[in-house]
């Protein structure tokens, strides 16, 4: 079988295995069995975050406050090799990503030392930064209480963005620039060409 970025077939020492994309559904159901307080809040909104942006689990955790811009509805984002990006943010994505904006100011959690936009909120752990083991086991718990029988990663999720963009009939080479592949041969010169604010954009206006 010929192998492309965006494949589910994957090969490890020979061997191909398949990579479960979520369901939209299955997604909203990770969302939906998030709790009704403040951390439950933060955690469904960094769950659409990464599958709204497509955002590697790092880099989730790496958006501080300065890096969200509300007027131009962007995220910047600083990935693999310290490079940085700007992902545009959908209606709906940015809308409850607002909502956790202000649960986070209610909290005390401002812009004094550019904290993490997804903390800690407990006196133990008040605005400090949230290990990427928290998530992935965030995810796991989620999918059990939520009958989502597949493997759940913070991997899969942004591979699922990746799906979706495409079954959407948006262009490889803004999925290419979404998730910060500048590194593949057979896309690179498109990238060294393309405008980053048609990307900006175009993502801007997806629906769910």
């Amino acid at each position: 079988m010929k192998k492309t970025h965006l494949s589910h077939q994957q090969t490890t020492k020979g061997r191909k295995f398949h990579i479960d994309t979520l369901s939209k559904d299955e997604v909203m159901a990770l969302t939906n069995q998030c709790n009704m307080g403040a951390s439950g809040l933060r955690n469904k909104v960094l769950i659409i975050v990464l599958y709204r942006c497509g955002l590697r689990v790092s880099e989730v955790l790496g958006i501080r406050s300065s890096d969200y811009s509300t007027n131009e509805g962007t995220l910047r984002v600083i990935g693999k090799g310290n490079k940085m990006r700007i992902v545009g943010l959908d209606s709906q994505t940015r809308m409850n990503l607002d909502l956790w904006m202000i649960k986070r100011k209610e909290l005390g959690i401002n812009g004094v030392g550019n904290p993490p936009i997804f903390c800690g909120i407990s006196k133990q752990n008040h605005g400090q930064p949230i290990q990427t083991v928290y998530v992935r086991n965030l995810l796991k718990r989620l999918a059990a209480k939520a009958g989502v029988e597949k493997r759940v990663t913070p991997h899969q999720v942004r591979h699922t963005y990746a799906h979706e963009l495409l079954n959407e009939g948006i262009g490889l080479q803004h999925i290419q620039i979404s998730l910060g592949h500048t590194n593949i041969a057979t896309t690179s010169k498109y990238l060294q060409r393309f405008n980053p604010r048609e990307t900006i954009e175009t993502i801007k206006e997806r629906v769910w």
